[in-house]
């Protein structure tokens, strides 16, 4: 019913918004829409439920890789496409991020500069703080210079020799820091963009010091 919905309702091109996602239905509609008529609509799920990662993205996976007992030899053998599975917590966007109270923790803020800077899932399991290492997009390797502490903040800094240290790789380097000390030459030569972090960290460093 859901997949002849799609049919009527949506183009080739379509984002299709499921707000009470369940077990998934609404995704498995449009990944077998897709493969039937070769189109690439989008789908967004919310579930609020426990389940949403064991049942609802779970089912998602399956009928994306395969389902080796069903009947269905397309389902069988998958229906293909991908997608991203996102837990929210509290908010993160700049104004919840930081109530002028606090510094963020170091993944909390790798985890909001991540996501802000790619739209990508950021993976806690990636970060390597010894290295600000927060991640990889297909453009960057991105890095986070930074420090929950407000003496220890105030003394980073992006410098040649900062940059020196950083794990090198084919993909340029997008890093997050305080401030920096490199002219645009050294920045091109060691591959660097750089990006001062959210004012709003400048903000609750403020507050913290009155």
């Amino acid at each position: 019913m859901i997949k002849r919905i799609l049919q009527i309702a949506t183009n080739k091109d379509s984002i299709v918004l499921d707000s009470f996602a369940g077990s998934g239905t609404t995704a498995h509609a449009v990944l077998a829409l897709n493969k039937k008529d070769g189109g690439n609509r989008r789908f967004v799920l919310i579930e609020c439920e426990a389940y949403a990662d064991s049942i609802t993205a779970e089912r998602v996976r399956r009928v994306i890789k395969g389902v080796p007992t069903s009947k269905d030899p397309v389902l069988k053998a998958g229906l293909g496409g991908s997608f991203s599975y996102f837990e929210l917590g509290d908010p993160m966007r700049r104004q919840a991020i930081l109530d002028g109270s606090s510094l963020p923790a170091y993944e909390k803020l790798a985890s909001y500069v991540f996501f802000t800077a790619t739209g990508e899932e950021f993976d806690p399991t990636k970060v390597d703080q010894a290295n600000w290492f927060i991640g990889s997009s297909p453009l960057y390797d991105l890095f986070l210079i930074y420090a929950d502490d407000i003496k220890a903040l105030k003394n980073l800094a992006l410098t040649t020799e900062v940059a020196e240290k950083l794990p090198s790789s084919d993909r340029r380097k997008l890093v997050f820091a305080p401030t920096k000390y490199m002219d645009p030459e050294f920045l091109h030569r060691y591959r660097i963009t750089f990006q001062q972090l959210p004012f709003e960290i400048y903000e609750a460093a403020e507050t913290l010091t009155r």
